[in-house]
């Protein structure tokens, strides 16, 4: 076995195309890894519980850690909110792992005031960005942890943002952590000022990723994955811009930006919106097919009681958005399309939307 020998194979989330094959090798894998017990990850916990796919590059990290980390690693085989929280209490779990739609699962079911939290130190998001509004709700639920959130791609780890949340800035994904580097660019591929919105670019010291039966990330070319990888860098798929400290924004998916008229509207804004009404659990909009607009914007929202009014949740965004950013369409749904990673499938909400 040789560190560039290929160590396994993952596929994309396919929430905006098809699946892709990701290769990484034994370098890539055990990049920045050591079992020297003074370097052991997470040594403030005992226990680390996450409810990670096994097909994800979320749960191929943790098996990374049950390997190498500090504390023993707990998982179930399918994620529920009741008992999650109870494993949390059982065992005193310090270290807590999930993604957005779990957090949100976990806060809707009231795991915290069934059960006693106190014990998570440190809780862990990952896969997509937490809507800032959830961000609080967490932090108040789990009082005594730490809140991170991480981000990355299959392609790019194990490079990734790091952000420790804080209520100045809530929106924020962080600054590039752990060997990563991080760049936002133009279409020329040229670094902007702060500020500025543009591509999110990764790169990690690491041996690069690349797709199964392309070339590897240095290569260029669409068919080989070139339209991703670029000389050590991957571009994320993902619009966003920095701050004068470096901190790094999310304004969208490029594929999930809607042009409405004349006008270019972040689906995550809207979403971070209807995350702040207190009758919505859940939130995600898309672009649908408009007659004048060309294309006008859909929500769908997962109420949190039944009592939600559509025209009440309506005059409630029209203190938040800018008129063309409010969505056309809001359909109350009893959950949204989800793949097992716990993302939105864009594709099947649209679907969903247009049979409503």
């Amino acid at each position: 076995m040789n560190p560039g020998d290929l160590a396994q194979i993952l596929y994309t989330s396919g929430t905006t195309g098809r699946p892709k094959a990701v290769g990484a090798s034994h370098a890539n894998l055990t990049h920045d890894r050591a079992l020297r017990p003074n370097r052991r990850r997470f040594a403030h916990s005992t226990r680390l519980l996450h409810a990670f796919p096994i097909g994800t590059n979320a749960a191929q990290a943790m098996l990374m850690n049950a390997l190498d980390a500090h504390p023993t690693v707990m998982t179930l085989p399918t994620f529920t909110a009741a008992r999650f929280a109870r494993l949390i209490e059982s065992h005193a779990v310090g270290t807590v792992f999930v993604v957005p739609s779990m957090a949100s699962e976990l806060l809707n079911h009231g795991a915290h005031e069934r059960h006693d939290l106190s014990s998570v130190v440190l809780l862990g998001s990952a896969a997509a960005a937490l809507p800032p509004a959830l961000s609080l709700r967490l932090s108040a639920a789990f009082p005594n942890a730490t809140l991170v959130n991480y981000y990355t791609s299959t392609e790019a780890a194990p490079a990734q943002t790091v952000m420790v949340f804080d209520k100045d800035r809530p929106a924020a994904l962080g600054r590039a952590g752990f060997g990563s580097a991080l760049r936002v660019t133009g279409e020329d591929g040229r670094r902007l000022p702060p500020g500025e919105v543009g591509e999110i670019w990764l790169r990690s010291a690491a041996a690069p990723r690349s797709y199964i039966g392309g070339r590897t990330a240095g290569s260029s070319g669409e068919g080989s994955g070139g339209g991703v990888f670029r000389e050590g860098w991957v571009r994320m798929g993902d619009l966003g811009y920095l701050d004068r400290d470096g901190y790094l924004y999310l304004v969208d998916r490029e594929s999930d930006v809607v042009k409405s008229g004349a006008f270019k509207v972040s689906t995550l804004q809207v979403e971070a919106a209807l995350y702040e009404h207190p009758g919505v659990a859940e939130a995600a909009v898309v672009g649908v097919e408009h007659p004048v607009l060309g294309t006008a914007l859909a929500a769908a929202v997962v109420p949190r009681g039944p009592d939600l009014s559509v025209t009440a949740l309506r005059a409630f965004l029209a203190d938040r958005l800018a008129r063309h950013e409010i969505p056309h369409r809001v359909l109350v749904v009893a959950d949204l399309p989800r793949n097992r990673s716990g993302k939105v499938v864009k594709e099947e909400l649209r679907a969903m939307i247009g049979k409503a």
